[in-house]
């Protein structure tokens, strides 16, 4: 979806920052989705996937709400740290780690694990008597675009021969754990995967094996990109229902990152060139695909834009970056109104996998970050293409 308003009321946004491209971290919009999803997943304790966005201000406003974190690496654990979120509130479920990385993290505190293969429990073996272990099971959502089970993920019939193993080895593993893929149409395979998991903990009991106390969800929760609002208490409403089969003493966990740090953020940019060629108008952006927008690349995502112009006539246009690589294109449209320089475009919804995969390709920086409140009132007098 695309505004078009015009170019004065850009200044909404130009009084929040200090210079473009800048993303907008609005710390009310963060809260307002960790208590939406909190309420949606009564008894669910949510840890949140710092790979989504590392922001410092973003983590503190999560911490101050009582959340917890899910951590891949050791710099993530470090960076927490430095932030005052004790190691106590971390777990580690990047199934793949090195030696060094284990070692450090349980020496930083950090006592839970995730393994999906025979071959990472002899890795836990030195640290078994400190440290819990979840198992990861693989579950493909047919609705989720982006796919992780192709990577990650023991099949379902391997699970209790690798609990064996590890029972076996003296490495206690307490939990099971899945992410059906990120950006899911529906929480359908969170369901399924959850009730498959709790029938999994029954006969894990049976067998003798230490009991299953707890299962983690994953993530894969929604944000809103270009498709309709999310609203979490319908999307989750089928996980609602296999929770009141859980017994009691099963804690369940859930991995929310885009669905909190997407919305939180905006990107502001500017137009710092144009030119008309052969297949219509380029309009050239100071951020692209190497700055917050490299999603379009790896994720295929479109986001919402607030263009803000006085330009009238209409043409073709292709939307690029700023770096000299052809790759760094951000759109076509067929029709669209013709900007003119220093002309100010809003990409909404710009805080997940953004400001986290960054670079500085061609010597130029990733966008500024500033804290502010959001503008309440940008889409008057818009027209919607």
């Amino acid at each position: 979806m695309i505004d078009v308003l015009p170019r004065e009321s850009a200044s909404i946004w130009l009084d929040l920052i200090e210079t473009t491209p800048s993303l907008v971290f609005d710390p009310a919009m963060c809260r307002h989705k960790w208590g939406a999803l909190t309420k949606a997943l009564p008894g669910v304790a949510l840890y949140y996937a710092v790979k989504s966005n590392p922001y410092p201000d973003l983590i503190n406003t999560i911490a101050a709400e009582g959340g917890c974190f899910d951590v891949a690496s050791l710099a993530e654990i470090k960076m927490l740290e430095n932030q005052g979120v004790h190691p106590s509130r971390m777990i580690h479920t990047h199934p793949i780690k090195t030696d060094v990385e284990i070692e450090r993290a349980v020496n930083s505190g950090v006592i839970t694990f995730v393994v999906d293969n025979v071959d990472e429990l002899w890795k836990l073996i030195p640290y078994r008597h400190v440290i819990q272990v979840m198992l990861r099971l693989s579950f493909i959502a047919p609705d989720a675009p982006i796919d992780l089970s192709r990577k990650f993920g023991a099949p379902v019939q391997d699970a209790l021969s690798i609990l064996d193993v590890a029972n076996d080895s003296g490495i206690r593993i307490n939990g099971l754990c899945f992410h059906v893929g990120s950006q899911a149409a529906t929480a359908n395979t969170h369901a399924d995967a959850l009730a498959t998991c709790l029938k999994l903990s029954e006969k894990v009991k049976e067998k003798g094996l230490p009991d299953i106390v707890r299962i983690d969800i994953g993530g894969g929760f929604p944000a809103h990109y270009i498709s309709e609002p999310v609203d979490f208490d319908s999307f989750c409403a089928p996980i609602r229902e296999v929770l009141t089969n859980a017994p009691d003493h099963i804690q369940v966990l859930a991995e929310p990152g885009r669905a909190i740090s997407a919305p939180s953020m905006a990107l502001v940019c500017k137009v710092i060139g144009r030119a008309k060629r052969r297949d219509g108008w380029w309009f050239y952006l100071d951020d692209g695909v190497y700055g917050a927008q490299s999603g379009r690349i790896f994720d295929g995502m479109h986001y919402r834009m607030s263009v803000f112009t006085s330009g009238n006539e209409q043409a073709p246009c292709v939307f690029a970056g700023p770096t000299c690589d052809s790759i760094d294109e951000l759109g076509r449209y067929p029709e669209f109104p013709v900007l003119n320089m220093n002309d100010i475009i809003v990409f909404h919804e710009m805080g997940a996998y953004t400001l986290a995969s960054a670079t500085q390709f061609n010597g130029i920086a990733p966008p500024a970050v500033v804290n502010r409140a959001l503008p309440s009132q940008i889409r008057e007098h818009r027209r919607t293409f």
